[in-house]
């Protein structure tokens, strides 16, 4: 899904400028944080993410407005916000009252519409295996939510009665996030470990795979400059590296993923302010792993 041509929520059609509603630690909306950066653009100032309040309804030239949406306090889980994204995920952006969803859609919107570095390779080959390498991540996102939540959110990722009920009666027919399902089995421990392992498996074919195509030491995974597939896969790494996953075992990946590390764009654009929280994640997978109840041995299980 990318623009959405009659948006509920009366406030998309008030704002002017890039609107971006997000979540800091939220995967999807880091890669879209991190293509604005790469694009020029600079991040401005937070406001609350419903406020229609005339002096937060322009976002100045060369900047993104800010709207964080809650994921701790469940802000995504509301009338408000599904009025926003129908299937009540994070981000949503909007370009002068004009609304776009899904991370990847948004992103390649934003190499369009805005000037700078192009994140789509103009070589058709590379932009081939661009696109197919940003469907296969794609393709694992479910894969990055079970391995996440199971050692990273744990008891932190489930909701209480209320918002559960809340969440069926929001979630629209044949949303592709499939929240109500999944929760119904976190929330009551449903979720057995072979079906956990068998996510982290499927990572870990992805990892391998990224590993056999940087081993001949391009610098990017399509090539020599930055594209939509590293964003993406970027940030796939991040969030399972935060739950402690060691990626030593995938030397070329990991030398990749330091060169990404430094770039100002991901600095700026995903780290600015998710530091601290990505800080608590790995101090608590770190103690995990002491303890041999963390990812580390769960990845050896996975792959014996």
């Amino acid at each position: 899904m990318a623009r959405v041509e009659h948006p509920k929520s009366p406030l998309v059609a008030k704002l002017r400028g890039v609107h971006l509603f997000h979540f800091e630690g939220a995967p999807c909306a880091q890669r879209v944080r991190f293509a604005l950066a790469e694009k020029g653009l600079a991040r401005g100032r937070d406001v609350p993410w419903r406020s229609d309040a005339a002096a937060t309804l322009e976002a100045p030239a060369g900047t993104w407005t800010s709207r964080p949406v809650s994921l701790i306090k469940r802000e995504h889980l509301s009338e408000a916000y599904a009025e926003i994204h129908p299937d009540m995920v994070v981000p949503a952006l909007v370009h002068d009252g004009r609304l776009y969803l899904e991370s990847m859609d948004i992103v390649r919107y934003l190499d369009e519409a805005l000037p700078g570095p192009a994140l789509i390779p103009p070589d058709p080959d590379a932009a081939a295996l661009a696109a197919e390498l940003v469907d296969e991540g794609k393709r694992l996102h479910v894969s990055v939510r079970y391995v996440s939540f199971r050692w990273g959110l744990g008891r932190l990722g489930k909701l209480d009665a209320q918002t559960e009920a809340t969440l069926k009666r929001l979630e629209r027919d044949g949303s592709p996030e499939q929240l109500v399902s999944f929760y119904a089995r976190f929330d009551r421990d449903q979720i057995d470990e072979a079906t956990f392992l068998q996510h982290l498996r499927a990572l870990e074919h992805g990892y391998a795979r990224l590993e056999r195509m940087l081993g001949d030491g391009r610098p990017f995974l399509v090539g020599d400059t930055l594209s939509v597939a590293d964003i993406l896969w970027s940030l796939a790494v991040l969030r399972i590296r935060e739950c402690g996953y060691p990626f030593a075992r995938f030397p070329a990946l990991s030398a990749w993923y330091e060169r990404i590390e430094r770039r100002p764009g991901f600095r700026d654009g995903v780290m600015a302010k998710h530091r601290t929280l990505s800080r608590v994640f790995r101090l608590k997978a770190a103690v995990e792993n002491l303890l041999g109840v963390g990812l580390r041995a769960a990845s050896g299980a996975a792959a014996g």
